[in-house]
């Protein structure tokens, strides 16, 4: 499908998550059908003034579907020079970030903070539309700041005439930050109220989630954040749904901890053991999801030190749910 001069083979799309979705992440989601990818959120601010840390954030591997990065901050000048160093790295987008609910990035007026600010929420958009150079640019937003400030559709029409080329909209308020469950409505509404591409976010945990949001909504793609941490072969099996296929069973135990051997080696491989390690306990703790003895399993992830504490793991797990 296209985004507006993006094409992306599926319809489902990883959420960028700070601290989850680094580069392996990415690339497991990239292997399992993820239509695309998008970085960690990186600081317009920080990259403007040569911060090595946000340069390697936007590193990634070769990929079958597309790859964006993911700008935040809350001054245009900022911005301006950050979009033009993103182009060196040569995404096939670039999205603004103006939902996160995190105090540490709202305190500085930056992420779902913008939603209070739709002017100069605009004006950055406008500023990373001139400066990209034809490449596509994407907004995320949220619903609002809170109930007394649901700005999502003034927002998107704001963005939509600096010259995004497509929006994301996830269902809840700042202040909800991730429950109750979401507002399709608001999803909906701004769909409604655009003419560019919409991407719904928020609650889906399986293929027929992503089916009842477009339909319920009209959203164009349906992006997937925390459920495709623990379960990345979401994307495969709602790549299914969405094309009338039969859905692949569920990965047998041996199978889903023969994924997390392997994410664990490449954290390993492009940090370090033993920072790799460190990366590690937080994934691994996802992976245990759903199994038998789940709760003794993610407190075993925490002392995770070295790679053959993984295996030794993995062999708790598989002896834990050996007739699962």
């Amino acid at each position: 499908m296209n985004l507006n001069g993006l094409n992306i083979e599926s319809k489902a799309v990883l959420a960028p998550m700070a601290g989850f979705c680094d580069i392996v992440m990415r690339k497991v989601a990239d292997d399992m059908g993820a239509g695309f990818t998008v970085s960690e959120m990186v600081s317009a601010r920080a990259l403007y003034y040569g911060d090595k840390k946000s340069r390697q954030l936007m590193e990634t591997w070769d990929h079958k579907g597309r790859y964006g990065i993911q700008l935040f901050g809350f001054d245009p000048v900022d911005f301006e020079a950050a979009t033009k160093l993103v182009l060196e790295v040569k995404p096939d987008f670039i999205d603004i970030n103006m939902g996160c609910p995190a105090p540490k990035i709202t305190g500085n007026g930056a992420g779902s903070a913008l939603m209070k600010n739709t002017d100069l929420a605009a004006k950055i958009a406008e500023t990373v539309v001139k400066n990209a150079n034809g490449t596509p640019v994407s907004v995320k937003m949220r619903k609002g700041w809170d109930d007394d400030c649901i700005t999502c559709v003034e927002l998107a029409k704001k963005v939509e005439a600096a010259g995004v080329n497509f929006i994301t909209v996830h269902g809840r308020t700042r202040k909800q930050m991730y429950t109750p469950g979401i507002d399709m409505d608001a999803i909906k509404n701004v769909k409604n109220a655009v003419s560019i591409p919409v991407i719904g976010n928020g609650d889906i945990t399986k293929p027929e989630d992503v089916v009842n949001m477009m339909d319920y909504t009209g959203c164009d793609a349906v992006m997937i954040g925390r459920e495709a941490l623990s379960r990345p072969w979401i994307f495969k099996q709602v790549n299914q749904a969405l094309n009338g296929l039969p859905i692949d069973r569920e990965p047998t135990v041996e199978e889903r901890m023969a994924l997390l051997l392997w994410h664990i080696e490449k954290l390993c491989e492009v940090n370090g053991e033993v920072l790799g390690m460190k990366k590690a306990r937080g994934q691994a703790a996802l992976y245990m999801k759903g199994l038998r003895g789940a709760a003794h399993l993610r407190f075993l992830t925490n002392s995770l030190t070295v790679f053959e504490d993984a295996k030794n793991l993995v062999n708790e797990v598989l002896k834990e749910n050996s007739n699962v």
